[in-house]
């Protein structure tokens, strides 16, 4: 098997953007199964997401919250058949601990979890036809994560290997947060600006609703995702503050081949689009930005 090309960050991420040709990042993940008769009205009483919307062989982000509405897991639920669900997280995820929680006396079996390979493809025009185990959605828009053997799929698709660093740059330029960096099992859906992404407003009751559903109509976080233009690159965990006062921090930074260096960063609410600030270890300001990055 011919081994596949490596290419440089810039390369990369023109591959990876839309139209771009294609390429693919390895990465690792996190597996569970929902099976049963009631596997799907289990997970819709649990999870942000319509569930009993997907039809088999589709798949969507989703939440499980804690009661009070804080973020415990983040997942792509895939329907693989149809009293089967399969559920993809990041290595490390207290999904399935979780889950069995609120098993009672459903007819579920909840397996796993078991850790997975997976590709991140993107930059290409359609979801391609290859040999793997399971194909979701990716995080970063318009992309697809194949799992299986990451190197055996990009040679039989016959793609290049994309930096992890290119697939991060696309990342913070979408505004995707990932559990664990810029947001924590304390954070609510709306300070990880996922209420447009990843709940269905419409399904009923999950839990946790109560507090997603006042925070929609009523409530103001006291803290938001937001983007960051930066003067040079960041380390994570960087202090933000405004007139001298710390109101955030770094969570996300990358370097843009289109943009320069940019981050995420959890921020105050009172911080606003066009605020520039000062951004820990640099003299100039880093400006605030709305989410998703524009050029």
């Amino acid at each position: 098997m011919a081994q596949t090309a490596l290419l440089d960050l810039a390369t990369g991420y023109a591959r990876l953007r839309p139209g771009g040709g294609g390429a693919g990042v390895p990465g690792t993940c996190e597996v569970a199964w929902v099976e049963g008769p009631d596997a799907l009205g289990f997970l819709q009483g649990l999870l942000t997401n319509d569930v009993l919307a997907l039809a088999v062989g589709g798949s969507k982000r989703a939440l499980l919250l804690s009661a009070k509405g804080r973020i415990q897991a983040d997942l792509r639920v895939a329907r693989t058949a149809d009293e089967e669900l399969t559920l993809v997280t990041d290595a490390g995820a207290a999904l399935v601990e979780a889950l069995e929680r609120y098993h009672f006396s459903e007819r579920v079996e909840v397996l796993g979890p078991e850790p997975a390979d997976l590709v991140t493809l993107g930059g290409l025009e359609q979801r391609p036809e290859a040999d793997t185990d399971l194909a979701v959605d990716g995080l970063v828009p318009g992309t697809v994560d194949l799992l299986g053997d990451p190197a055996s799929i990009l040679a039989a698709l016959g793609l290049p290997e994309a930096p992890p660093e290119a697939l991060q740059a696309l990342r913070v330029e979408a505004g995707v947060p990932r559990l664990g960096r810029d947001m924590t099992t304390a954070s609510l859906v709306h300070e990880a600006g996922l209420e447009r992404t990843a709940v269905s407003f419409e399904k009923g009751c999950f839990l946790g609703q109560e507090t997603v559903a006042r925070t929609e109509h009523r409530g103001r976080p006291n803290r938001l995702l937001r983007g960051l233009r930066l003067p040079a690159a960041a380390a994570a965990g960087a202090a933000v503050r405004d007139g001298g006062r710390e109101v955030g921090e770094v969570t996300s930074p990358a370097e843009s081949p289109r943009l320069g260096p940019i981050a995420l960063g959890v921020l105050r609410r009172e911080v606003v689009v066009g605020v520039e600030v000062e951004v820990e270890g640099f003299g100039a300001p880093g400006l605030v930005v709305e989410l998703p990055f524009s050029a």
